[in-house]
């Protein structure tokens, strides 16, 4: 488990100007689970995942680590946790002059590992990051995705039991970003690893995360389960980010016509789970005396669950009733406008 407890980072800039990159954070990630943390650029995304190795040192508060107070500790102690803890990059940082192997190896050689124990350490890895055939070559001869898949290998190379991700797939194709995920989705469910994903793109946080935190300005403004904030977001910034990856906007020109026609609401209607698949919709008709308008429809998922989500115009005497009947089985009911 990692906890921040009223975490601040406070830069000294030019002239003792400060800037406040992190404001009393407080905030656990759970074990075992995928943690996203989003925002804008500049927003302290870096620095909050930093402390958790105190390559950034907070100025005030608190991160535990399992238990284990990280500002606390003496050099040798720290340089101890922080093995348990891996870290990939978006550019990769691999040694351009050692072979895959050589760079899984790395911190194996740095810890004092046996020979014969790194050897068998490093197969293992390229076997799980499927890079098997690739041990002798070099960074220059592989793909981006190849590169990055090193650095999962070489950040878990001392069984670490967290990974922290920095904008690990920023630098690649949507391609080689979704068979980098799945991978890292491998990773957490067959060991048990705590990874941790800073990202701006909601994409990444939509397919992978367990639960995810919004940033800005250095603070958390909102936090909760993916599924939650990605349908039901409270905050400007988290509706920003949502904009390309679940649509719930009508089109200004449908929505002027609706708006010159008498009566109804405007509803988002959203299906989690097992209920996507349900005829609710046909349902309600049959018991009801409304008429339905559907303006828009899409089924995603989020990480592996199952959504679908309606923008419709109801209308008809029992529109109130129709609406609880939906609510009633476990559907989400927005009224977006009245129209």
């Amino acid at each position: 488990m990692i906890q921040f407890v009223n975490l601040t980072k406070v830069y000294k800039g030019p002239g003792q100007n400060e800037v406040v990159a992190l404001k009393d954070i407080n905030l656990t990630i759970n074990d075992s689970e995928i943690f996203g943390i989003i925002g804008l650029s500049g927003a302290g995304k870096s620095t909050l995942v930093r402390t958790i190795n105190l390559l950034e040192r907070p100025d005030v508060g608190s991160v535990k680590v399992n238990g284990v107070e990280m500002t606390s500790l003496s050099r040798p102690r720290l340089r101890e946790e922080r093995q348990k803890i891996g870290m990939i990059f978006q550019h990769f940082n691999l040694l351009a002059s050692k072979t895959v192997a050589d760079n899984i190896a790395f911190p194996l050689k740095l810890s004092g590992a046996p020979k014969a124990e790194i050897t068998k350490r490093v197969n293992e890895l390229l076997d799980l990051v499927g890079l098997s055939d690739k041990a002798k070559a070099y960074p220059f001869q592989l793909s981006g995705g190849q590169k990055q898949r090193v650095g999962i290998a070489r950040a878990l190379a001392n069984n670490q039991e967290i990974l922290l991700c920095d904008e690990a797939t920023s630098a690649l194709d949507p391609q080689t970003t979704m068979s980098i995920l799945k991978l890292l989705k491998k990773i957490n469910k067959e060991r048990g690893i705590t990874i941790v994903i800073i990202t701006h793109e909601m994409n990444v946080i939509k397919e992978i995360c367990d639960r995810v935190a919004v940033i800005e300005e250095g603070e958390i403004i909102e936090v909760g389960p993916v599924s939650e904030v990605l349908l039901n977001p409270t905050t400007e910034t988290a509706k920003t980010f949502l904009r390309g990856v679940v649509k719930t906007e009508v089109p200004y020109e449908v929505a002027a016509r609706l708006k010159s026609q008498n009566g109804g609401e405007l509803l988002q209607v959203t299906f989690l789970g097992s209920l996507a698949g349900e005829p609710l919709i046909n349902e309600m008709v049959e018991k009801f005396d409304v008429v339905i308008n559907i303006l828009y429809g899409n089924i995603d998922q989020i990480r592996d669950v199952t959504f679908g989500m309606l923008v419709l115009k109801l209308t008809g005497p029992e529109q109130d009733k129709a609406k609880a009947f939906l609510e009633e089985k476990g559907l989400k009911v927005k009224v977006i406008e009245n129209v």
